[in-house]
């Protein structure tokens, strides 16, 4: 049984800060709840990435870790406004973790991006040790936060963790947003509205199920310190598996046992072609491996967005 915490999640609100939190309350632990705009519940705590270095200390004082889920920017919005996202995501990362740096107990865990810090792959699948070399501003963002973070790590001894996550999808994601194709496919599929493909259909990515995302990120922060004595603590955090965009359609369909409606348009261009993350590291050093595969992940998320769009099953 694990001592009771007390953890401050950034991005509160989001996909993935919404379903660790309640993953980490269901542990047994304290969440403080950290959100951008006012505090509209108990557990919140107002901490926006443009918070100063004395209003993080005051949102992580007593904290035993901090998981660092929030970022302002989507790739898209990111290559639109790359000063902006320098200025919003970056520098609020390092001042964050200067409040850190001066309350030496309290560890982060960063979520990075384990498809746009890589760029275009030279081997599948991607270790950590491949090459980085974003194609955007999103990804440089992500690996600029990622180097502060070993620079904290080595220079003043924060206990700082990098999680490269691949593509989370699942009950609770945004599906009106530019981000998560398996959700907002299986969205539109229950809808009984047409998906959108940019290209052929061709597209690799590595689709992890939301409930195994949150089990990495709990038992990434709760490993002990001396695992990662000789090791950095940097982990990619995916299915291990590709998973096409057509292949997406062809579950959704198998499922619902019905044809759903598909519309093709000129490949945009930037898009890379394969992205599959190798989690062997992850099992190695703290006994992570995912447990749903894409089938039935798929399947409780249709489930759920029949449900929650109040839909009657056809």
């Amino acid at each position: 049984m694990l001592r009771r915490k007390t953890y401050l999640v950034t991005g509160a609100r989001g996909f993935l800060g919404t379903a660790l939190s309640a993953r980490l309350r269901a542990e047994g632990h304290i969440v403080r709840a950290g959100v951008s705009a006012a505090p509209i519940r108990d557990c919140e705590v107002a901490c926006p990435l443009t918070a100063s270095v004395s209003e993080w200390q005051s949102a992580i004082e007593g904290c035993d870790g901090v998981f660092h889920l929030a970022w302002s920017t989507v790739p898209g919005s990111a290559n639109k406004a790359p000063l902006s996202d320098l200025e919003t995501n970056l520098l609020g990362t390092v001042r964050l973790l200067e409040a850190i740096r001066q309350q030496p107990n309290t560890k982060i865990l960063f979520a990075s991006s384990g498809g746009a810090v890589y760029g275009t792959p030279t081997r599948i699948p991607i270790d950590e040790d491949h090459s980085r070399s974003p194609l955007g501003a999103y990804g440089a963002a992500k690996l600029a936060a990622e180097t502060y973070l070993d620079v904290y790590r080595r220079q003043w001894q924060v206990d700082a963790r990098i999680m490269r996550l691949s593509n989370p999808y699942g009950p609770g994601q945004n599906i009106n947003g530019n981000q998560g194709a398996a959700t907002i496919f299986a969205a539109r599929a229950v809808k009984q509205q047409t998906i959108d493909i940019w290209g052929e259909g061709d597209i690799v990515r590595d689709y992890l199920y939301i409930d195994d995302a949150i089990d990495a990120f709990s038992r990434f922060m709760n490993t002990d310190a001396a695992v990662f004595e000789n090791a950095m603590p940097v982990l990619n955090v995916g299915s291990g598996k590709g998973i096409s965009l057509n292949e997406i359609i062809l579950t959704i369909e198998r499922i619902l046992k019905r044809k759903i409606k598909v519309q093709y348009s000129p490949s945009r261009g930037f898009d890379v072609d394969v992205n599959v993350l190798d989690v062997t590291h992850a099992y190695h050093l703290i006994g992570w491996r995912p447990k749903i595969g894409f089938a039935q992940g798929m399947a409780q998320c249709l489930a759920y967005l029949k449900e929650s769009l109040s839909v009657t099953p056809q």
